[in-house]
């Protein structure tokens, strides 16, 4: 955004009770890129006959207190300098509600100074600032330094700024690497912005990136790694509408995929590929919900593709699992039978790692990013209302608490089916009921806030958690043992009675489990229909 639109812009994100003013917004689709990348972005064909402005250095300089109040409200504050022109503040938030995965809040203010001085900020972004910061003192945390080539491209309606940076993220005598392709709206619409994204990164190669400058500046400064992240909580009014619950589904499904990228990417973290096959999970089962009302080609290619991800990722998700359950289960606390099992435990890592680079490699593959752009696209273009004929329409809004209590009567009827004979069921079954059961939870947490979450509500989930944890003993058993088989140990007696150990204590843990099933079964049919 422009400084000039920037000073007409309206306040904060933390001001909601505020007059209604046009949102100061940065729209902006961001790419790892290594200086390869960088020339072949500059070949490409969308940059032909685009004027390139010459190179120019930026610096900027990141503030905050010395207990970081500011990253803790997901706030960030930079002072830029372009040369010999002025510096720049500039203020940057998270938007919580965004449908758009790549928005962001943002106001900038020349600094003639040159200081981080907050009370040039309008009075709404400078009071929320003053509150955030309690009266501790700001300081710098960490400097980027970048070498920026800037293009504007024309593509469809719209003027988007190509920028090409090459640099290094500074802190604590530190450094790392800088390299990125960003594309900023200036002019127009975003699904321009997604098409020339889309373009560009099928045909140079791209892989999108999600985590700022700051973030990487402030993970730098605390020597710290990228962290996984759950799903956040929808942010649903009770009166919202079916088609406001489609966009804030899948837009949270979203966001929670994306915002595992850098975790994978920057360690071995055992949560990001877990939440990361979490994410799809959900969307797959949020798009499995709506599709019962919205035949739509491009919603099955979208479950399609996020189930191919998933897959992908999945081997480096059981190297995780098995070995999380048997330092946790059979080996806790049994120093000689972790000395025993170092042979097994030994193959399980080499694997893990292979299945590692991996996963790391199905993220940056071109394709995850082609599918996250889709998905955004769908959002943008609310693809699901051509699906819908004439007399259907009324239904985008209608409240969608009528759709949700219908989805939830029909997955816990489904639940309620599949337990049946409980205790005689085969692993099979079990499985299908556990899958049954993650739905039902899903659907829960989509919908649970157009009923307002209470007591009853919690209840009702923890049941259905319980239930999950109980039948995943059976799931870990048949897991294992296909695992095991997959290793290929060495005639090895050590390693041998190692994996035989296991497999017996993931078989008892099986007939411990089934003992609570029945009880725990009962509890939930018992259960009342918060919904209703």
């Amino acid at each position: 955004m422009s400084v000039e639109k920037a000073e007409q812009a309206a306040p904060s994100p933390a001001s909601p009770d505020a007059p209604p003013k046009p949102t100061p917004t940065e729209i902006e689709v961001k790419f790892q890129a290594d200086r390869p990348a960088l020339e072949r972005v500059l070949a490409a064909r969308q940059l032909q006959g685009a004027a390139l402005a010459p190179e120019r250095e930026l610096q900027s300089i990141y503030f905050d207190t010395p207990r970081r109040d500011l990253l803790q409200a997901g706030l960030t504050l930079r002072l830029r300098r372009k040369g010999r022109s002025i510096p720049v503040l500039g203020v940057k938030w998270r938007r919580e509600a965004a449908e758009d995965l790549f928005a962001r809040g943002e106001v900038e203010i020349r600094s003639p100074d040159g200081e981080a001085n907050i009370e040039l900020f309008e009075p709404a972004l400078r009071d929320r600032l003053r509150d955030v910061l309690g009266g501790q003192p700001l300081g710098p945390v960490f400097k980027t330094h970048v070498k920026r080539r800037t293009a504007m491209i024309r593509h469809g309606r719209s003027e988007i700024e190509l920028a090409l940076d090459d640099g290094a993220v500074l802190a604590n005598d530190q450094s790392r690497p800088l390299t990125e392709v960003e594309l900023e709206l200036k002019r127009g619409n975003a699904a321009d912005l997604l098409s020339l994204a889309r373009e560009l990164a099928q045909d140079c190669g791209l892989s999108l990136a999600f985590e700022p400058k700051s973030g990487k500046g402030y993970r730098l400064a605390g020597q710290a790694a990228a962290r996984p992240q759950k799903a956040r909580p929808l942010l649903l009014a009770p009166s919202a509408s079916f088609d406001d619950v489609i966009a804030a589904v899948i837009a949270g499904c979203l966001t929670h995929f994306t915002a595992n990228w850098a975790s994978l990417r920057d360690s071995d973290a055992p949560e990001s590929v877990h939440q990361l096959r979490v994410a799809l999970r959900r969307l797959r089962s949020a798009l499995g919900i709506f599709r019962k009302r919205i035949v739509l080609p491009e919603l099955e290619d979208l479950r399609a593709r996020a189930r191919n991800i998933a897959s992908a990722l999945g081997p480096a998700r059981e190297c995780d699992a098995f070995r999380q359950n048997a330092l946790a289960g059979p080996l806790h606390g049994q120093p000689k039978r972790l000395a025993a099992a170092a042979p097994l435990l030994e193959a399980v890592e080499r694997r893990r790692v292979e299945n590692y680079a991996a996963a790391r490699r199905t993220i940056d593959d071109t394709a995850a990013s082609l599918f996250v752009i889709d998905v955004q696209s769908f959002l943008l273009k609310r693809s699901w209302r051509t699906a819908l004929g004439p007399q259907d329409l009324g239904l985008l809004t209608s409240p969608a608490r009528d759709f949700a209590g219908e989805v939830l009567d029909r997955l816990r009827r489904r639940v309620l089916k599949r337990g049946k004979r409980l205790q005689e069921m085969p692993d099979g079954e079990r499985h299908e009921l556990r899958i049954a059961l993650k739905n039902l939870r899903y659907a829960v947490e989509f919908f649970g806030p157009l009923f307002g979450e209470d007591k009853e509500q919690q209840n009702f989930l923890s049941l259905v958690a319980d239930l999950q944890e109980d039948l995943g003993a059976h799931n870990d058993a048949a897991t294992a043992e296909a695992f095991i088989g997959t290793l290929e140990l060495a005639a090895d007696a050590q390693a041998q009675f190692a994996a035989g150990y296991l497999l017996g204590f993931y078989r008892h843990a099986t007939l411990v489990a089934g003992t609570h099933l029945t009880g725990k079964w009962k509890n939930f049919r018992r259960a009342g229909a918060f919904w209703a």
